[in-house]
C-alpha cells in the first residue's frame, strides 16, 4: 500500500508536495498558476495544430493547382466550356430543369436529355456570376484542392507520421493527373467523394456512406467506384479478420439504387447508364470515341507517373501481409490501388484516381516502418552520415521530378484554346441564324465550345459520338462518310437530311475542306486561324466543280 502511494506521488508532484507540507504542519500553497497556465497551453497546442492542418494542406493544393491553371487564358479540356455553360442555364432556371435542345439527333434530345452530372452542374453555381472563363478555372482549382485534400485528410485523421512530407507526391505524383485535375469536369469530385467514402468506410457509418452513395450518383456517371471500394472494405475485413462484414458494399448498394430510382431523371436515366455500362465497361467501340476512353502508351504512363509508381513500389516492398491484424488500412489501399491501376491500363481517364490512392497505400504502409524505434542502421556516425546523404539526393530528386511535373502541366495548359478558337465562327452563327437553327458541326468534339457561345442553336453531333451512333446508326455513319470527304453531293445531304445551312469546321487541311472547295455546293462565309464556317448553297446557285471545270 505504502509503495502505491509513493508511485502516485512521483507521478503527481503537485500533489505530492501538497501532501508533504501538510503532513509537516507547513502553510499549504497554492499550485504555480504560471505553470498550470504553460501547462494548458501545451495542451492546447496540440488541437489548435490539428485542426489548422487540414485548411493549411487545403491552401497549398490550391495555390498549387491555380500556379497551373492560370497558366492560360483557355478552360481546360474541351468539354469544360459546355459544363459551365449548362451550370449557368440550370441555375437560371432552378428548380426547374432546363430544357436541352442542342443535340436533337442524338440520344440526348429534348425528350431523352439525362444531366448525369446534375449535383455537380449545382455545385458550379456560385462559379455562373460574371465572367464564366473565369468562374470555371475557378471551380477547377477549388474541387481539385477538395479532391486532393479528401486524401491528405485520411492521412491526417489517422495520425499517419511524416504527412507533411507526404503532401508533395498526394498532389504531383502523375503529370496526367495534374492534368485532369485540372479541367472543370466532376472526376475531381469524385475523388472527393470516394476520400469521404472511405472515411465513412474505416469510421462503420453506414447511414452516411448510403446518403454520400445517393449524391455520387448525382454527380457522376462513375458512382459504380463507391461500390467497389464497399466490397474491397468485406474482401479486407475477411483478409486481415477472417470474418465476414458486407455492411459496405450493402450501404453503397442502396445509396445507388435510391439515387437512380429518387432522380429528377428517372426512368432516362437507367437506359443511359445502360448505355455507357455496355459500351464503356465491354470495351467494345463499333466507331472512334474520346481519346479518354483508350490506354496510354506503356512507357509514356510509366515516366509520366513516376511518383505514384515508385511510392507504390516502395510500398510493395514495406508491406507485411502479418500485420494486417493489427492495422487493415494498408491492405484495404493496396487492393484499392492495384483496382485503379489495371482500370487505368484500360482507359486513361482512370489516372485521375490511381496516383493519389497510390501515394496513400505508400503512406500508410511506409511511414510506420519509419517511426518505429531501435533501427540498427543508424546507429553509427558513418550509418547515420550515410543516411542523411542519401535522404537528401532522395528529396532532391523528387522535388525535382514534381516541378516538373508541374511545369508540363502548366506547359499543356497553354496549349489550349478552348472555348477561343469556335469564338468568331460562333458570333457569325449568331448574327446569321435563328435560335433552334440546325448547324452542321464536322467535328463532334468542337459542341462544348459552340455550345458555349450559342447554347440555343443545335449541333449535329457533340459529347461523345456513341450518343449519335445510338440514335441512329445509318445517320452516323453518313455523318462520317460527309465529314471524311467520301460524299459527292454533301452540301444537299447536309441540308436535306441534316437539316442544316450552315457548316463549322477547323481552319486546316482535312478531307471535308477540300472536297468541300472542289464541289461548287458551298460558301466560305467567315474564316479565321482556327474555323471556318461555310453556307450550303441552295440548289440553283452551286457552282460547277473545279473537276467538271477540268
Amino acid at each position: 500500500m505504502a509503495q502505491d502511494v509513493h508511485e502516485e506521488r512521483e507521478s503527481n508532484p503537485v500533489s505530492s508536495a501538497t501532501g508533504s507540507r501538510a503532513a509537516t504542519g507547513a502553510p499549504v500553497e497554492a499550485p504555480d498558476r504560471i505553470s498550470l497556465a504553460a501547462s494548458h497551453t501545451r495542451t492546447r497546442l496540440p488541437a489548435i495544430a490539428r485542426a489548422l492542418e487540414l485548411p493549411a494542406a487545403l491552401i497549398c493544393i490550391a495555390a498549387v493547382m491555380a500556379v497551373i491553371q492560370f497558366s492560360g487564358r483557355a478552360i481546360l479540356d474541351n468539354d469544360g466550356p459546355y459544363h459551365i455553360r449548362w451550370a449557368t442555364l440550370l441555375r437560371q432556371s432552378f428548380p426547374q430543369l432546363p430544357e436541352f435542345n442542342a443535340l436533337p439527333l442524338t440520344t440526348l434530345d429534348r425528350e431523352h436529355y439525362v444531366d448525369h452530372h446534375y449535383l455537380y452542374h449545382v455545385l458550379l453555381f456560385p462559379f455562373t456570376f460574371g465572367d464564366l472563363r473565369i468562374g470555371a478555372k475557378l471551380a477547377a482549382v477549388v474541387f481539385s484542392a477538395l479532391g486532393i485534400g479528401s486524401v491528405f485528410a485520411l492521412l491526417s485523421f489517422y495520425k499517419v507520421r511524416y504527412r507533411w512530407l507526404w503532401l508533395a507526391p498526394l498532389i504531383a505524383s502523375s503529370e496526367p493527373f495534374l492534368y485532369r485535375m485540372s479541367m472543370t469536369r466532376a472526376p475531381a469530385m469524385s475523388l472527393m467523394l470516394l476520400g469521404i467514402g472511405s472515411w465513412l468506410i474505416f469510421n462503420r457509418k453506414f447511414f452516411l456512406l448510403a446518403l454520400m452513395a445517393f449524391a455520387f450518383v448525382w454527380s457522376y456517371s462513375l458512382f459504380p467506384l463507391i461500390f467497389v471500394f464497399g466490397v474491397v472494405y468485406s474482401v479486407t475485413l475477411y483478409l486481415s479478420e477472417r470474418r465476414i462484414d458486407l455492411w459496405a458494399p450493402l450501404a453503397t448498394g442502396v445509396g445507388i439504387i435510391a439515387g437512380l430510382i429518387i432522380n429528377p431523371y428517372f426512368p432516362k436515366n437507367l437506359r443511359l447508364f445502360g448505355e455507357h455500362l455496355m459500351m464503356k465497361v465491354t470495351g467494345e467501340y463499333p466507331i472512334g470515341v474520346g481519346v479518354e476512353w483508350y490506354t496510354y502508351e506503356s512507357w509514356y504512363m510509366l515516366t509520366s507517373s513516376a511518383i505514384a509508381f515508385a511510392v507504390f513500389f516502395f510500398g510493395l516492398i514495406a508491406f507485411e501481409y502479418r500485420d494486417r491484424v493489427r492495422d487493415w488500412r494498408p491492405l484495404f489501399f493496396l487492393i484499392v490501388s492495384v483496382v485503379l491501376l489495371l482500370m487505368s491500363i484500360k482507359s486513361r481517364r482512370f489516372m485521375e484516381y490511381f496516383p493519389p490512392f497510390a501515394v496513400a497505400f505508400g503512406a500508410f504502409t511506409i511511414s510506420p516502418k519509419l517511426a518505429r524505434p531501435g533501427n540498427a542502421w543508424v546507429r553509427t556516425i558513418r550509418d547515420r552520415l550515410i543516411a542523411a546523404m542519401t535522404a537528401s539526393a532522395a528529396t532532391v530528386v523528387t522535388a525535382t521530378i514534381l516541378g516538373m511535373m508541374v511545369l508540363q502541366a502548366r506547359a499543356e495548359l497553354k496549349e489550349e484554346n478552348f472555348p477561343y478558337a469556335y469564338e468568331g465562327a460562333s458570333k457569325y452563327i449568331t448574327e446569321h441564324t435563328a435560335p433552334g437553327a440546325m448547324v452542321f458541326n464536322t467535328n463532334w468534339d468542337t459542341f462544348p465550345s459552340l455550345f458555349y457561345y450559342n447554347p440555343d442553336r443545335c449541333f449535329v453531333a457533340g459529347l461523345d459520338p456513341s450518343y449519335s451512333y445510338d440514335r441512329d446508326h445509318d445517320l452516323w455513319k453518313l455523318y462520317e462518310s460527309i465529314t471524311n470527304g467520301d460524299q459527292e453531293n454533301a452540301g444537299k445531304l447536309i441540308r436535306e437530311q441534316f437539316g442544316a445551312e450552315y457548316v463549322v469546321t477547323g481552319n486546316g487541311t482535312s478531307d471535308f475542306l477540300t472536297s468541300a472547295d472542289d464541289s461548287g455546293e458551298f460558301e466560305r462565309v467567315y474564316e479565321d486561324n482556327d474555323a471556318i464556317v461555310l453556307r450550303v448553297r441552295d440548289p440553283g446557285e452551286v457552282q460547277p466543280s473545279k473537276e467538271s471545270e477540268q
